[in-house]
C-alpha cells in the first residue's frame, strides 16, 4: 500500500463537525452491548449479515489466522518514508485530551504533563488517510469477516505520551464493545519498542467467554484466566500496521518513554454511536466492494 506524496498533506472540506448516529442505531448499541458471550453475538452477526445480503468473495488466506487470533499482522503496510511523511502532517494538527475534555485543543508540543492521550480531532478530513481506509485489501478482510459489505464507521489518529500517574481507560485491559461485530485497522507511524506503548492483544480472546465483564481488567487476572503465552506484544517500525477484532481483550499500554502515534480505521457490520463525528464534503470513493461509508455520510 502507498499513499500518493501529493495527497499526504491535503485535507477534504468539511461537511459536517458533529455527525450524531440515529436513535435507531443508538437504541440498538444499548441492547448489542448487552449480549456477552461470543457466540451468541456472532449468531446475531449473522442474521444481520443475511438480513443485509450475504457478500460472495473470494477466500483470503488471512482469513484462517483472522478468525483463529483474532488479529492479523500487516508488516511494512506502508514504507517508513511514507509514513514519515504522514506522522510530519498529523504532527501540526491541534490535539484535544479525550478524558479530559475541559481541557480544550493544544498542540502537541504543549500538552499538558498529565495527558496520556491527545486525540487528533481533524483526522477523517486527511486525503491520505481515506487512502487508507478505503484500501480494497481492508475493506475485502472486513467483508468477509462480516459476511456482508462494511460499514467504514470512522477514522481516529492519537498520540500516546510518556506521563506520571496510573494507566488510564483504555491503557487497562478491556474488551471493545463498538458493535456487534467490527474490527479495527491500527497503523504505527512512529516505531513502537518494548518502552513505547505497544499495543498488547490476548490471541484468541475474541471468541472466548472469559472475563466478559464491561470492565477494565488488572494485568493478574488476564494472566490467570489466558496465561501470558497467549498475550501478544505488538512492537514494530512506523509503518507496521495489524487488523483485529477487539472485543477481544487488549490495551494500548502507556509509554515509559518517548510517544506513539497511532491511526486507526474502524469497520462494523452495522454503524456504531461512535462514528466520525466529522464528515467530509466529498464523493465516497469508487471501490469494487462498494463500502458503506459513515465519514461522507452527514
Amino acid at each position: 500500500m502507498t499513499i500518493a506524496q501529493s495527497r499526504t498533506g491535503e485535507l477534504f472540506p468539511l461537511k459536517q463537525s458533529i455527525a450524531r448516529p440515529s436513535i435507531p442505531v443508538y437504541l440498538f448499541h444499548r441492547f448489542q452491548e448487552r449480549i456477552r458471550n461470543p457466540r451468541t453475538r456472532k449468531r446475531l452477526s449473522g442474521m444481520i449479515a443475511l438480513f443485509r445480503g450475504r457478500r460472495t468473495a473470494t477466500p483470503m488466506p488471512d482469513m484462517t489466522t483472522l478468525n483463529r487470533d483474532g488479529t492479523l499482522m500487516l508488516p511494512g503496510y506502508l514504507s517508513p518514508e511514507r509514513a514519515a511523511k504522514l506522522r510530519a502532517v498529523l504532527e501540526t494538527m491541534p490535539c484535544r485530551d479525550p478524558w479530559k475534555a475541559d481541557r480544550g485543543t493544544f498542540a502537541l508540543a504543549d500538552a499538558p504533563v498529565d495527558t496520556h492521550v491527545a486525540d487528533i480531532a481533524e483526522a477523517p478530513l486527511l486525503m491520505a488517510a481515506h487512502d487508507i481506509a478505503f484500501d480494497e485489501r481492508l475493506l475485502a478482510l472486513a467483508a468477509e469477516y462480516f459476511g456482508s459489505t462494511p460499514y467504514v464507521d470512522s477514522i481516529q489518529a492519537w498520540w500516546s505520551l510518556a506521563s506520571s500517574g496510573q494507566p488510564e481507560e483504555a491503557e487497562n485491559f478491556h474488551r471493545d464493545n463498538d458493535g456487534i461485530r467490527f474490527l479495527k485497522f491500527f497503523l504505527y507511524l512512529t516505531d513502537v519498542d518494548g518502552t513505547q506503548g505497544p499495543h498488547k492483544f490476548v490471541l484468541g480472546s475474541h471468541v472466548e467467554p472469559r472475563l466478559l465483564d464491561r470492565r477494565r481488567l488488572t494485568d493478574t487476572e488476564v494472566e490467570e484466566a489466558f496465561g501470558t503465552e497467549r498475550i501478544r506484544t505488538v512492537m514494530g517500525r512506523a509503518g507496521d500496521a495489524f487488523i483485529e477484532d477487539t472485543f477481544g481483550v487488549h490495551k494500548g499500554q502507556q509509554p515509559a518513554s518517548g510517544t506513539r502515534l497511532l491511526l486507526q480505521v474502524r469497520y462494523s457490520i452495522t454503524p456504531t454511536i461512535f462514528r466520525s463525528r466529522m464528515t467530509v464534503d466529498a464523493p465516497v470513493p469508487d471501490r469494487a466492494s462498494r463500502p458503506i461509508s459513515l465519514i461522507h455520510d452527514a
